[in-house]
């Protein structure tokens, strides 16, 4: 597995606001620019925290799909970095 990988697209989504946006229209491209596992894409696009943590993503990454999820996205715990 490549949890570097995946992990690092979860700080990406947290801190680098073109890769968000980006994720906003075309998520499964984005994905692509990482070198992902088919489980961890699974869990990526379930967009459910729980199962990126039990992949190896830090508790606190694994929070930021929530970001994408409109029910979540104007949160503003989402504006701190």
């Amino acid at each position: 597995m490549s949890c570097y990988h995946l992990s690092r697209l979860m700080f990406d989504l947290k801190m680098n606001e073109s890769v968000y946006r980006r994720a906003l229209t075309d998520f499964e491209s984005v994905m692509g620019e990482y070198d992902l596992s088919v489980d961890e894409k699974d869990a990526l696009r379930s967009g459910d925290p729980r199962k990126l943590r039990q992949l190896g993503v830090h508790g606190m990454l694994c929070l930021y799909i929530k970001r994408l999820n409109p029910e979540f996205r104007d949160n503003i715990y989402w504006a701190q970095k």
